[in-house]
């Protein structure tokens, strides 16, 4: 299922970030310590990989259902009701994605292109380092619609013999 190749995707991409936030942090403390000479570089490095870990981790376990969940209020509730709250908030989940990831971090991403502004020791353009939002953005946004499709598809098996 397209689903568990992009999980597996991710889970890749996560483990490419943490071995470079790893290798980056240990050659920056070998380099502030045992050589004596810091290198700026390094600790720009760890930063952007530190946010796009952030991002990515955040993809990946929202596409696991990992992602923190209250439902104490949805626990008490029939389970007809249940579906219809699930609905509302996979419907919230792809709102959020598509309105503050997609379309808050493509203005982020086109602004610091048109503005050309680089990052200070490496000189990378900061658009690059700001479209893992709006990447992370799309990939939620698909699966939030493959859960609530999911559900609808299989919500007459679960509402089965509720009367409310």
């Amino acid at each position: 299922m397209m689903r568990t190749k992009v999980e597996q995707l991710l889970a890749a991409l996560l483990v490419i970030l943490s071995v470079a936030t790893l290798a980056t942090v240990v050659w920056q403390v070998i380099g502030r310590y045992l050589l004596e000479a810091p290198s700026s570089a390094t600790e720009e490095i760890a930063r952007f990989l530190l946010i796009w870990l952030g991002m990515v981790s955040m993809t990946y376990a929202f596409a696991r259902r990992m992602h923190v969940g209250v439902d104490l209020i949805s626990a008490r509730l029939s389970p007809s009701r249940q579906v219809f709250a699930a609905r509302g908030i996979w419907l919230a989940c792809i709102v959020f994605a598509l309105s503050v990831m997609v379309y808050g971090g493509g203005l982020l991403v086109r602004i610091t292109a048109t503005l050309g502004q680089t990052s200070a020791a490496l000189t990378l353009p900061m658009w690059v380092i700001y479209s893992v939002m709006p990447a992370c953005g799309l990939i939620i946004a698909y699966f939030a619609v493959s859960f609530l499709l999911e559900g609808i598809a299989t919500e007459p098996e679960a509402s089965e013999g509720d009367q409310s």
